[in-house]
């Protein structure tokens, strides 16, 4: 029997605790500690961002990491970020949004399941190592919980409008089927000379996230949206 090293499991072990985090929101959430809730759904896309970059540094990859990264990407971020968004429309007697929920759920189920195919074939051309078809589950997570983020920061009346709220998850389930291109993080590169300006930026970002959090992370998913429209020219140029 082949035995595991402890450095296969490190990975693996940031999966586990991304998944924790995914499923305690949910139990904030039903106790209608939103603020916390929502955090965690972050914190734990913020672990899934770094389990692969850490298999890979750890020369750790594998099959079963593969798989379960998957099956904890879909409680965390195909599952938690809807129910949270229904239990809070809940709290503010917002009826008929389950049906959204699992319109949610399914399609990010199977934005997951084509990402593994496509992770089992061969193909290394610049545009999948660059480029993601459609948004990823952590990206429609952001996207799903934006509208608490505004309320959280603005408490702007706005979303709790209960047209919005009932079809807004449409879009982010929509963007993870779709095949707009995104951009993937591990495909962005940049020049050297635009090194001190990208250490700047991150400083500001880092300084804002700890002062105003909330305005951070809306300026952060806006900002992803917004390279939407470069990628998909980015994407015909290649």
């Amino acid at each position: 029997m082949k035995k595991l090293s402890l450095r296969s499991l490190i990975p693996n072990l940031f999966t586990f605790i991304s998944l924790t985090l995914g499923l305690t929101a949910l139990k904030f959430a039903i106790e209608n500690k939103w603020q916390i809730s929502v955090s965690l759904v972050i914190f734990a896309s913020f672990l899934d961002n770094i389990d692969g970059k850490i298999a890979r540094l750890l020369k750790s990859n594998s099959n079963f990491g593969v798989e379960l990264d998957s099956l904890s990407d879909l409680i965390s971020f195909g599952v938690t970020p809807a129910i949270i968004v229904y239990l809070w429309s809940e709290s503010m007697s917002i009826q008929g949004m389950w049906a959204m929920v699992i319109f949610y759920a399914i399609c990010s189920t199977s934005r997951l399941a084509r990402f593994n195919i496509s992770s089992h074939e061969n193909q290394s051309n610049s545009k999948k190592i660059k480029f993601f078809s459609g948004i990823s589950t952590p990206a429609a997570a952001g996207l799903t919980l934006l509208p608490l983020m505004f309320n959280f920061r603005f408490n702007i009346d706005f979303f709790i409008n209960t047209y919005f709220i009932k079809f807004y998850l449409i879009i982010p389930s929509i963007l993870m089927i779709s095949n707009l291109p995104t951009y993937s993080l591990k495909g962005i590169k940049f020049e050297k000379k635009l090194l001190p300006f990208i250490i700047i930026l991150l400083a500001s970002f880092l300084s804002l996230l700890l002062t105003d959090f909330w305005l951070a992370m809306i300026i952060l998913i806006t900002t992803y949206y917004l390279t939407i429209p470069l990628a998909i020219y980015d994407f015909k140029k290649i």
